[in-house]
Parts: structure tokens; sequence; C-alpha cells
């Protein structure tokens, strides 16, 4: 396991020849378990005259739902050996179906093994990923006559995504967690200690 989870931003779709069998090799950004029937349903409907449409996702910030499919190929030659990969590159909230079309030569289990883990690297090869970052969503309050500075600084920064005028003023903004003590640190500075600073939530997401 690595240190940083990763997922990845758009369908990737690769096809490789081995000994006459085509593999055609589709790894999809899923973010819930539920989406994974219909990408299969509509893979398989795409490629209906297909020997074998087999997969392997991972899904959750903890890779926590994992399973994979030989769809009729020698047991653990298919899916388990692409449900691998997935995991060596620490990757989650993917699917991967690798299709086979048989060309007429047997490959054997190792020779399986090894088509299809090079059919799931090929699609990592070619993926754009995004990786798990922690982020805190920020409220800051202002007295009206502090705002000016402070406004330039949080414009100029971040982005805000709400802010509220009552008595004073309340900024809204999403920021990494890595962030949060510099923009604590530069509103004491600036307001004299005035600003005060709530985390409403703290959560994980995939950013570029």
């Amino acid at each position: 396991m690595g240190d940083t989870m990763k997922s990845i931003k758009n369908e990737v779709i690769t096809s490789i020849e081995i000994n006459k069998s085509k593999f055609i090799n589709y790894l999809v950004p899923v973010s819930n378990v539920d989406e994974v029937p219909n990408i299969l349903q509509s893979i398989r409907k795409k490629h209906y005259d297909a020997n074998h449409h087999t997969y392997a996702y991972i899904i959750g910030l903890n890779q926590e739902h994992q399973k994979c499919s030989d769809d009729g190929e020698p047991s653990k030659t298919a899916g388990y050996p692409m449900l691998d990969v997935l995991k060596k590159n620490d990757l989650t909230n993917v699917l991967n179906v690798s299709v086979r079309y048989f060309g007429g030569t047997k490959l054997g289990a190792g020779g399986l093994i090894r088509a299809y883990v090079k059919s799931c690297t090929n699609g990592i090869e070619n993926a754009t990923f995004s990786t798990l970052k922690n982020l805190i969503n920020l409220e800051i309050t202002i007295p009206f006559d502090s705002i000016g500075q402070v406004e330039k600084f949080l414009r100029d920064n971040y982005v805000i995504t709400d802010t509220q005028y009552k008595n004073d003023v309340s900024y809204y903004l999403t920021v990494l967690e890595t962030e949060v003590a510099n923009i604590s640190d530069k509103l004491i500075e600036s307001t004299k200690g005035i600003a005060s600073i709530n985390i409403i939530k703290q959560f994980s997401s995939f950013q570029e």
C-alpha cells in the first residue's frame, strides 16, 4: 500500500492482442458500488459477441469494496490478477473490465494471468489520476471594519463559496487541511486576533 489513494479522472479504453486473442480494456471511474451493474451491462451489450467480460473493482476511501469476476475463464486467471494490479497502484473508485475475443489459441493459466495483468496495466498507464486529499469547510467571521485586507487575501488565494452579512461578515470556503494553519496565522495577524475561524466539516475527496 502506498501513502496516497488515487482514482482516475476519465474512462480509458485500450486494447492489446496476444496470440490472436483480443483484449479490450475499460478502466472506468466509479463513485459507488451501485454504478457498477449498469456499466457492466453497457459494456456487455456493446461487446455481446465477446467470449468473456472479466472485471475487478475497488471502491471506497479505504478500498473497502472489492470484487472481481473471471466470467468463465479458469479460476483466478482474470479478475483476481486485475484486482491485484489495481491494489498495487493504490487505486480506488475504479472498475476495470477486460473483454476477451478468443482467437483460437489457448493461453494456459499462466498466459491468461499475464494477458489480463497486461490488459489492466495498459489501461492504468494511459490514465490521468486524481489524488485523495483531506479538505476542510471553514467559516471565517470578521467585523465589518476589518474586511478589506482579509477579503482580498481570501479572494486572491482561495475560492469563497458563500458570504453572509449580518452584524459582521462570514466567509465560507473549502481548503486543503494543510492550509488551515496558514490561513489562521494570516487572519490573526491582519485582524489583531479578532477574526474567528470555525471548522464546519472535515472530509476527503479526489482532487487534481
